[in-house]
């Protein structure tokens, strides 16, 4: 089985954007009037199931906010405003791992995409700050502003994979939000998750090489295999 395209998340697997988030979100609670401040674990404990770019609408359910569809929009916009004005005042740095699996993969023919979240002027930002003008010809494909609740095979991955031509077998998503995730699963593709809560993830240091990805997606035996394997035999 061959890899032909990597699909890369942002917010933690290319850049390391936790403290920019979390800054956000807690400008973003206090230009609206509210009492909530998080620390890191609660920024954590939201990103799990909502993502990094849309994890303050877990606070929002336990506010009257809720109620009020014009303030909860406007809450949203202040957080992405205030992580854009971050990351154009300081652009991050990509992590190494990140950018030694870019190089290998790129080495190796394979595509390399990126599918997110986060609103398309972060994407560009994050992406330009870096990169400058080669995140052109780096990526095949950048998706900023994706949405990952549609049926599956009609949503970003599926698009992206039927304008390259790809299989979805022939694709591996890496992410930290449960949404892409999800959302890469149900599309067929391979997914690896470097999120940096719960138990069942695989760590950026296991399996952020493009060795280890090419092992584990030849390897029958893999956690989203074996039963499929055992039940053939």
């Amino acid at each position: 089985m061959s890899i032909d395209v990597i699909f890369l998340g942002l917010d933690g697997v290319l850049f390391d954007t936790e403290a920019l988030h979390l800054a956000a979100c807690n400008a973003a609670f206090c230009n609206a009037g509210l009492s909530v401040r998080w620390t890191l674990p609660a920024l954590r404990a939201a990103a799990a199931t909502h993502g990094y770019a849309r994890a303050i609408g877990s606070a929002i359910a336990c506010e009257l906010l809720s109620r009020d569809k014009a303030r909860v929009a406007e809450l949203f916009a202040d957080k992405h405003r205030q992580f854009h004005q971050a990351i154009s005042a300081h652009p991050p740095k990509a992590l190494p791992a990140a950018l030694a699996l870019i190089d290998d993969a790129l080495n190796a023919g394979c595509k390399i995409c990126v599918l997110t979240d986060l609103p398309a002027p972060a994407t560009s930002a994050l992406l330009s700050g870096c990169f400058g003008a080669d995140f052109n010809s780096l990526f095949t494909v950048v998706t900023g502003g994706a949405n990952f609740d549609g049926p599956a095979g009609t949503g970003p991955y599926a698009r992206a994979l039927n304008a390259m031509g790809v299989a979805p077998q022939d694709a591996i998503a890496i992410d930290t939000a449960v949404p892409g995730l999800r959302a890469a699963g149900d599309t067929g593709l391979w997914t690896v998750s470097v999120a940096p809560y719960g138990n069942d993830v695989v760590r950026p240091r296991q399996f952020i090489t493009f060795d280890a990805l090419r092992e584990l997606h030849s390897s029958p035996y893999t956690p989203d295999q074996r039963a499929k394997h055992e039940l053939a035999a």
